[in-house]
């Protein structure tokens, strides 16, 4: 079952200018910098109070997210929304038809796992499923 929204996932050129203009302008902070070299990309999650973004840049001149910028140049990249039950959810969307990126979910910290539904199963737009627990 839904939880509530999580984030928004943003692609950027330059985290560190990205946040100190969130920071200087909206009083965001940052509260979750990972780094996934194998992906080709690293990623900070800024919140304030009860909006959180996640910023992603590309590392290297391979990967998706690299791929991104020089078709976009920049901008959305996902919404995030929070769910009880990943699998369930996974199982449920499935015998409705939806197609997901990745058929299982990935492990992104020790606390959450995620999947995205593939844009062609939802108008475009690419979502990502997340289910935090906590330590």
């Amino acid at each position: 079952m839904i939880k509530k929204f999580d984030h928004v996932g943003l692609v950027v050129r330059n985290i560190e200018e990205v946040v100190s203009l969130f920071s200087n302008l909206f009083g965001f902070k940052i509260t979750e910098p990972r780094t996934f070299p194998e992906e080709g990309f690293r990623s900070t999650l800024i919140s304030k109070e009860e909006v959180t973004l996640e910023l992603i840049e590309p590392i290297g001149s391979e990967g998706i997210i690299q791929k991104f910028v020089e078709k976009h140049g920049g901008g959305l990249h996902h919404i995030s929304i929070q769910v009880d039950d990943l699998e369930g959810e996974i199982k449920r969307l499935k015998a409705q038809g939806v197609k997901f990126v990745n058929e299982e979910p990935s492990r992104v910290s020790e606390t959450s796992k995620i999947v995205f539904v593939h844009p062609r199963s939802t108008t475009g737009l690419l979502i990502e499923l997340i289910q935090r627990t906590t330590p």
